[in-house]
């Protein structure tokens, strides 16, 4: 491939407000900022936007500041990135994405006071980071998502799904009703938040397992609806014994999928063992990371290219398919043209044990006030598509359209 040369960047802002606070390790926010990079060649310019969560990236950051102030600091750390890459060249954007984490590292420390984490830096690579691989695309004239794929990762994305599972999410509030609406629209995979309370969890799965056991899908190898259990951190190894437990006596346990992130990120307890498969997500921040929770017998990740960067999403696919594990593609409440970047990764990648098809999460539709204006920003080529009898249809123009992502969008300044 050819060597391409930065020659001017760019920095811009949208806020979007959110319907409801949307609450999330104890804390909340109520609006998530797009932050919208700019790379510009002598012939070409490419434009994404990102979104912005350090509550997610990094909740000890988010609980130092004001909610602008936090997003704020996110801002200014990808206003650092753009400044770096600007008059630098480079061959693969993975490799010019790595290079700036050391020094970027150093500036993120440095303005919130605090050593940051990592998913902190990467959030804020993620409009960049995109931004770089449209830019590859354009200048060595590729016209798909496939294209892009790095030759050493193209084994691991070699699925070619024909429907993606959308994974609603069933937060601590989504009451009955909701419930029951979401299993008749033909949802096959519910992702429950868990870690309130083990006692209170485990009476929620209870009553969430007697509305969902009866519906039937042709998503999953058993025609059951599966569970995705989300404890965010907020369990001990007792505590995860003892759901299991629960689960194995209610008949439960055979509908769960993944449990994601039982433990603190900190906690090295080896899950192995356990008679389900456990689910790494902000633990592994990167490819390292995730090899590290491998060996602790973590047999399944949930890829996030739309909030830690499609570089390190394409060398973390890698690691994890040759450990023989399974992916989910998972959600930041982004926006609709970094939900088609999703939906193109999670097409390609193996799926969640006892699921038929690719997995992916999307809710930006039922969070973003303005939802319908953001669809609005979509490149001219790609039509946002809602999922049909809980599934996205990837079907040939999916696939042929994927190149539309490199387009010229609604987000340009």
């Amino acid at each position: 491939m050819r060597s391409i040369t930065i020659e001017q960047t760019g920095v811009s802002l949208v806020r979007e407000p959110l319907v409801r606070p949307f609450g999330f390790k104890g804390m909340q926010i109520n609006e998530l900022w797009q932050t919208v990079a700019k790379v510009q060649t002598a012939s070409h310019t490419a434009v994404c936007p990102s979104t912005q969560s350090v509550l997610w990236a990094d909740a000890g950051v988010f609980s130092m500041y004001t909610q602008d102030e936090s997003n704020l600091l996110m801002y200014r750390t990808t206003e650092r990135a753009l400044e770096l890459i600007r008059g630098r060249s480079f061959e693969r954007p993975d490799k010019l994405i790595k290079s700036l984490i050391p020094e970027l590292r150093e500036f993120a420390d440095a303005i919130t006071h605090t050593a940051v984490k990592e998913t902190f830096i990467l959030n804020s690579l993620v409009g960049v980071d995109l931004a770089l691989w449209s830019l590859y695309a354009l200048e060595n004239g590729l016209k798909s998502f496939d294209a892009i794929i790095p030759e050493e990762t193209v084994p691991a994305m070699s699925e070619s799904h024909t429907m993606l599972a959308h994974i609603p999410l069933v937060s601590y509030n989504v009451d009955e009703r909701e419930i029951r609406r979401l299993l008749e629209s033909g949802t096959a995979l519910l992702k429950i938040k868990i870690g309130k309370d083990p006692a209170w969890d485990k009476e929620r799965l209870l009553a969430i397992h007697g509305i969902a056991k009866d519906h039937r899908t042709p998503l999953t190898d058993d025609g059951n609806v599966k569970y995705y259990l989300d404890a965010n951190g907020r369990y001990t190894p007792a505590d995860l014994e003892s759901l299991i437990d629960f689960a194995d006596r209610q008949r439960i346990l055979d509908r769960v999928a993944v449990i994601e992130e039982p433990f603190p990120e900190e906690d090295d307890t080896d899950v192995s063992a356990y008679p389900v498969a456990i689910n790494a997500d902000e633990s592994a921040h990167s490819a390292e990371d995730l090899r590290g929770r491998i060996a602790l017998g973590y047999r399944s990740v949930a890829l996030k290219p739309i909030a830690k960067t499609l570089s390190v999403s394409f060398e973390m696919v890698r690691a994890m398919s040759e450990a023989g594990g399974s992916f989910l593609c998972a959600d930041l409440t982004v926006n609709p043209l970094l939900a088609e970047w999703n939906k193109q990764f999670a097409a390609r990648i193996a799926p969640l044990p006892g699921m038929k098809c690719g997995c992916v999460e999307v809710n930006g539709d039922e969070n973003y006030t303005r939802w319908d204006e953001q669809i609005k920003r979509l490149p001219a080529r790609l039509t946002y598509t809602s999922p049909r009898r809980g599934a996205f249809r990837c079907t040939q123009k999916f696939y042929a359209k994927s190149g539309a992502l490199f387009d010229t969008n609604g987000w340009n300044f």
